[in-house]
């Protein structure tokens, strides 16, 4: 785990080649028997949301999302405070039927453009949209995760109270159980970086590269 921890920190491996790492480990240890360790593979949190990477890698390779995401940005105008809200919850309203992280990565090179636009710094845009995508994947069953995990940590309880002959049966989630408290956290989160985080985002300023490119392959490293 001490390794792991490392390893996600410092990022010196990609993130997927340390988790299934850290699954070989356990088995070679004998911490794990191979059964045990591979059978997240087949637990049905795992599955649903491997599908939900799939479509929203759809969404984004089809060039959905990212209009969607122009559409909703153009409404911000130039304003540092009206971008700021118009962000989070555009990003947090995609967050809620697609993965967070594809969210961002859909909307980063549009928020990135919009500040260079309108003369602020990206990193006053940047760290809100991060805030408001992890605040949207808490309103629904599929936007984030670990709201899957805990419904699905349900059906198994079921399961298990049948097999011990207990009659008490718990109800899983539903796609928008949690919308009330996710809706509640994501108002109170845009108003509190509007009114007191923005103040305390860092200002790196707008660089700008006047330098002219005379060939394509200097112009593609430009770019």
């Amino acid at each position: 785990l001490a390794i792991a921890i490392v390893l996600f920190v410092t990022e010196w491996l990609r993130i997927d080649i340390v988790a299934l790492g850290v699954v070989i480990a356990l088995m070679l240890t004998d911490i794990l028997t191979p059964t045990e360790a591979l059978a997240g593979f087949s637990s049905t949190s795992v599955i649903t949301i491997a599908g939900l990477f799939v479509v929203g890698g759809a969404v984004l390779q089809t060039g959905l999302a990212g209009m969607i995401g122009r559409r909703i940005l153009r409404i911000a105008g130039k304003d540092e405070i009206r971008l700021t809200g118009v962000i989070m919850i555009a990003v947090a309203l995609l967050s809620g039927v697609m993965s967070n992280t594809g969210t961002v990565a859909v909307l980063m090179p549009a928020v990135v453009g919009l500040a260079v636009t309108a003369r602020i710094s990206p990193s006053k845009l940047l760290i809100p949209l991060s805030f408001g995508s992890s605040l949207g994947g808490a309103m629904t069953l599929i936007g984030t995760p670990p709201n899957i995990i805990m419904s699905d940590l349900l059906v198994e309880q079921n399961a298990a109270l049948a097999a011990e002959g207990i009659n008490k049966s718990f109800t899983p989630f539903t796609f928008f159980d949690y919308t009330p408290m996710g809706a509640l956290l994501l108002i109170t989160g845009v108003v509190f970086m509007l009114a007191i985080g923005r103040r305390l985002l860092p200002d790196y300023g707008v660089k700008e590269d006047t330098s002219e490119a005379t060939s394509p392959d200097e112009l593609m490293e430009l770019y």
